[in-house]
């Protein structure tokens, strides 16, 4: 007998939360957008990439509650 866990969505959304936090601080985020904003992007660009690599290592089950 397999047994298998799939983490509920609310877990999913913790657990991306958590690691966002903890790889790009609030502070950096701001830093990202500010200087984003007065045209030099490459901060948001590696803010944007990190995140999108989080949520991809992080995937909801194949159900979304």
């Amino acid at each position: 007998m397999k047994i298998s866990y799939k983490p509920t969505s609310a877990e999913v959304r913790k657990n991306r939360k958590e690691e966002y936090l903890s790889k790009y601080p609030i502070e950096a985020q701001l830093e990202a957008l500010t200087e984003a904003a007065m045209g030099r992007t490459a901060k948001l660009d590696e803010l944007v990439k990190g995140l999108s690599d989080i949520r991809e290592s992080l995937p909801f089950s194949e159900e979304v509650e």
